[in-house]
């Protein structure tokens, strides 16, 4: 259980909560001891002795009885939820704060499923350990009270209860061992679980369009019945220890029948004192059943923790300087020096090779080359996606990795091919390019890209929820949307990453003039394989297998007849 005490700083701020919540498992415990007495009394009293004057006192006994049990229970749980929603919340807000702060590296090494399951799973199961904060101390307590009223009313009676202590010791042990292994896989399981669930409803159209629907399923169901295994092997353990705990119960009950029979009919007990013992026994086993559940809970929470502080010891691998130099205007160029490049989880796999190129101010660089030569992976660097290898990426003369992250950043803006969109409403979505916006400035920006028109025309207008990424737009709208972000966000630096190499004609017309338009005083890195995007470039660079083969102009290129000729003769105008 040592895995639990990687709580304490969550709960530290809740102490005196958890503290008086606590607390009030004495009176609790007090109070649920009472029915054992009153049955006690209203037997030898009423039924016995037949006092008719205490026939009103037990009724209204039993209601103050139920009354005060009502606000102490209430507050004792009440008091320990409050502490249960805040911590999840807190460990929810942290764990998403932790994941989106890690570098790009951590989102292609874990599936979406895990990071899911991990967030919002997990703290689950860390709920009901901190629920049994309660139980840890009130029920100990309420079986203490119990014991020593049973012990009080005939010990020799109460010793016979202690042969079922160790064994029942043993069913606690072995059970929570056991569960904890169990619980760990359908962790994984259902992460996994998660994951065919995202692709499969994020890729929908492309199950529908390939009939993949079996495929998934298949997928799938496989997942789901190690699932289900898992779930039935923990469920055996689960449902084998509740009734092994109320068998070894029965063993004890059996000679305290005969026993306690015995004295009754000797006259060493009345059958008031009989029934109260029989009543605050089985009471008694309400606490152990109980302990069987926290043990398994404790376990669960246990094995949650551990794959949640497993994430809080992922460290990014993008480190900001201790004294960032920061970055309010761009003034000259951007150069790269002898940049190679290797993804960190494939650091042997060298992607880029000593690329060296500048870019002066308001100058557009084209990057052309076959799929897998480097150029998305070249432009990752710049707003430090990922770091470089080996070399340097200067902004104005200033290693990119000495700069604040934030003002780097706030320097580029990028349309991207595969363009994300938020399922929310389009005014929200253009103003993520600059989260200050005002309305008026976001709807300039939508004109700018040549977005206001099909925007107006939606029932709904800026309003308008458009879906999961944006699945209620066309491809041109989508992008277009792209754009009005970037327009809003003011960036001086723009990156252009085949913007508009899946669009139609008529689409890509619209798009490419809001490009054009949008590219006005900027310094833009392009990736395209359409000619008319590129052959106004004031540089193009052809990449081959990680390296720069040739630079020049358009015409330049077309002169030296290499690889850049072969691109023009197999490229869409």
């Amino acid at each position: 259980m040592r895995s639990l005490m990687k709580l304490k700083p969550y709960l530290r701020p809740y102490f005196w909560l958890i503290l008086l919540s606590t607390a009030l498992a004495i009176p609790l415990s007090a109070i649920r001891l009472g029915p054992a007495p009153v049955v006690r009394y209203m037997l030898d009293d009423l039924l016995v002795r037949k006092d008719p004057s205490k026939l009103l006192f037990f009724p209204f006994a039993i209601i103050g009885l139920y009354a005060l049990n009502f606000i102490v229970r209430f507050s004792h749980y009440y008091l320990l939820k409050i502490v249960m929603i805040r911590v999840n919340q807190k460990i929810k807000n942290d764990l998403f704060s932790h994941l989106v702060g890690l570098s790009a590296d951590y989102f292609t090494l874990q599936s979406t499923g895990t990071l899911m399951s991990r967030t919002s799973v997990d703290p689950q199961f860390v709920d009901a350990g901190l629920a049994s904060i309660n139980v840890i101390v009130r029920e100990p307590i309420t079986l203490v009270f119990l014991f020593s009223y049973v012990l009080y009313l005939n010990w020799r009676l109460t010793l016979i209860t202690l042969i079922v202590v160790p064994p029942m010791a043993w069913v606690f042990a072995s059970t929570g061992k056991n569960l904890k292994r169990y619980l760990t896989k359908m962790a994984e399981v259902n992460a996994r679980l998660y994951s065919i669930l995202q692709e499969t409803f994020s890729g929908i159209r492309v199950v529908k369009i390939f009939r993949l629907e079996k495929y998934v399923h298949k997928k799938f169901r496989e997942k789901n019945e190690n699932y289900a295994k898992l779930l039935l092997k923990t469920s055996l353990l689960e449902e084998t220890s509740h009734p092994l705990v109320e068998f070894l119960t029965a063993l004890a009950l059996a000679p305290l029948i005969y026993y306690g029979g015995l004295q009754v009919l000797v006259g060493k007990m009345t059958p008031g004192d009989l029934f109260a013992f029989f009543t605050a026994f089985a009471m008694m086993m309400n606490p152990i059943r109980m302990m069987n559940d926290v043990n398994i809970k404790l376990h669960q929470a246990s094995a949650a923790c551990d794959r949640i502080f497993e994430i809080f010891q992922w460290k990014s691998h993008l480190h900001e300087s201790p004294s960032p130099r920061a970055l309010k205007k761009f003034h000259t160029s951007i150069e790269l020096k002898n940049v190679s490049f290797a993804y960190p989880d494939s650091p042997g796999r060298t992607i880029l090779k000593n690329i060296d190129f500048t870019v002066p101010r308001g100058q557009a660089v084209a990057l052309v080359g076959a799929s897998g030569s480097g150029k998305s992976s070249l432009v990752s660097l710049l707003p430090r996606i990922f770091d470089v290898t080996e070399g340097n990426i200067l902004i104005d003369g200033h290693d990119i990795r000495e700069l604040a992250l934030h003002d780097l950043r706030r320097m580029i803006a990028i349309v991207s091919q595969d363009v994300f969109l938020f399922n929310d409403t389009i005014e929200e979505n253009i103003r993520c390019g600059r989260l200050s916006a005002s309305p008026k400035e976001i709807r300039n920006a939508a004109k700018r890209a040549h977005a206001l028109e099909f925007i107006e025309s939606l029932p709904n207008g800026f309003q308008s929820i458009i879906g999961d990424r944006g699945q209620k737009l066309s491809g041109g709208e989508r992008q277009r949307i792209s754009i009005a972000r970037a327009f809003l966000r003011e960036a001086p630096i723009l990156i252009l990453d085949e913007a508009t190499s899946s669009l139609d004609t008529t689409s890509e017309r619209a798009v490419q003039s809001a490009l054009d338009e949008l590219m006005i005083n900027r310094t833009t890195l392009i990736i395209a394989h359409r000619l008319s995007t590129i052959r106004h470039a004031n540089l193009i660079l052809v990449l081959k297998d990680g390296k720069i083969v040739e630079k020049g102009s358009h015409e330049e290129l077309l002169n030296l007849d290499g690889e850049y000729t072969q691109f023009h003769a197999t490229t869409r105008i």
